[in-house]
């Protein structure tokens, strides 16, 4: 199964970048956000992944192109510009970049895809760090039968509000905690197609066609310095939850 990840949107202001880094670019010990994002979900057995970008897409770009290169040690003999890979210490990754625009918003940016996604896939911000188990969002989806299957958190950082069409409610709330969507999906095509409105995915989620799947673990959006920092310590320390393998 593949994962669309939306990277797609404006400059980060928490950037040392005087001429702004796209968000999922962001430096975290070493690595960009992207990077920790996609390896989380490869831990957990995902191994294609569609990037809709579009502010500053050549940077994505050409990460991705010098992957191999900057993961590895190499050997270059600069007579002859050859260049010989000592240590291959890469990812097993199949990567889509894709340009959706700067604009665009989060379900339009989906259907610009949906060409390549296949049937069933996983959508996840790129500025979202969790350790949310893919697996047991694919059992509960399987379980309950819907079109589209949301993760939620205990709301942490930014509040990205759960919302349900025709519902009072712009929260899910049980009976000691307020949860809000974790940004990690799993839904069929037929979700993004006909007359769905553009906006946030939240915003298109039906009662009779979401399901719900509680992640008690590690969720934040990477929105402030004080985030990136955190997240900085985390892995430095060893205790980065998203490299956990679920």
């Amino acid at each position: 199964m593949k994962m669309i990840v939306l990277a797609g949107g404006q400059r980060s202001t928490i950037s040392d970048d005087a001429e702004g880094m796209p968000k999922p670019m962001l430096n975290i010990g070493g690595r960009p956000l992207l990077w920790h994002i996609m390896k989380h979900a490869s831990l957990c057995g995902v191994k294609e992944f569609i990037i809709c970008g579009g502010y500053k897409i050549d940077v994505i770009k050409d990460y991705f192109l010098d992957f191999y290169i900057y993961q590895s040690d190499i050997q270059v003999d600069t007579g002859s510009n050859i260049v010989r890979i000592l240590d291959k210490n890469t990812e097993e990754w199949k990567v889509t970049v894709v340009d959706t625009g700067i604009e665009t918003l989060p379900i339009e940016r989906i259907k610009r895809v949906l060409d390549i996604s296949g049937d069933e896939f996983l959508i996840t911000y790129g500025d979202c760090l969790s350790d949310i188990s893919l697996k047991s969002l694919e059992d509960t989806h399987r379980k309950e039968g819907k079109i589209i299957t949301v993760a939620v958190a205990r709301p942490s950082g930014r509040k990205m509000p759960l919302h349900f069409a025709g519902g009072n409610s712009a929260e899910w709330q049980d009976n000691d905690s307020t949860w809000t969507s974790a940004g990690v999906f799993l839904a069929r095509k037929d979700a993004f197609t006909g007359e769905t409105r553009n906006g946030d995915i939240e915003d298109i989620l039906l009662q009779s066609t979401t399901a719900i799947y509680k992640h008690k673990g590690f969720f934040n959006t990477i929105e402030t310095l004080r985030d990136k920092t955190a997240a900085e310590e985390l892995w430095g320390n060893g205790k980065a939850p998203w490299m956990g393998v679920i």
